[in-house]
């Protein structure tokens, strides 16, 4: 039995989602990316002003708060989009405080169920190759790699 639920954000939780979606995206372009911190700043609000026209997020697009059932408490968020190909997953983020104990996966669960709703055949993702945490939360729910970005720094 899952301790998570979703509530869908309202217009004004994603308008204060997309600045922090905003550093959380640019933080793993320059740690995981190996970009410069000006680059990956700059890749990621192009990215998200695209994602997001004018702040709002475009129609097929669904972002929910997680929520802790017995404490009503935030502890994460959930984004995904609609596509032609199933459901692709852009943010799945549990709160610092709370990693560690199971929530990712039951988030990863609702997400399914979710998919499953909207009748998707497949889930698709992208994952930073330094992630190691969420590739091994993937990996153990059955999520296979299909293609790999690899890269060697020379000095």
């Amino acid at each position: 039995m899952s301790r998570l639920r979703l509530e869908r954000m309202s217009d004004a939780d994603v308008r204060a989602f997309v600045p922090a979606q905003t550093e959380e995206y640019a933080r793993g372009i320059e740690e995981h990316g190996g970009w410069s911190r000006e680059d990956a700043r700059a890749k990621a609000e192009r990215d998200m002003a695209q994602s997001f026209p004018g702040g709002r997020a475009p129609a097929g697009n669904h972002l929910f708060h997680l929520i802790e059932d017995a404490t009503g408490e935030r502890v994460g968020v959930l984004w995904y989009r609609e596509d032609m190909r199933g459901v692709w997953l852009y943010q799945i983020l549990v709160e610092e405080s709370r990693r560690g104990q199971g929530l990712g996966r039951e988030a990863m669960a609702l997400l399914e169920k979710e998919a499953r709703r909207l009748g998707a055949p497949r889930i698709e993702l992208n994952v930073f190759g330094g992630n190691e945490v969420a590739r091994g939360l993937y990996r153990a729910l059955g999520y296979r790699e299909d293609a790999v970005v690899m890269s060697k720094r020379l000095a």
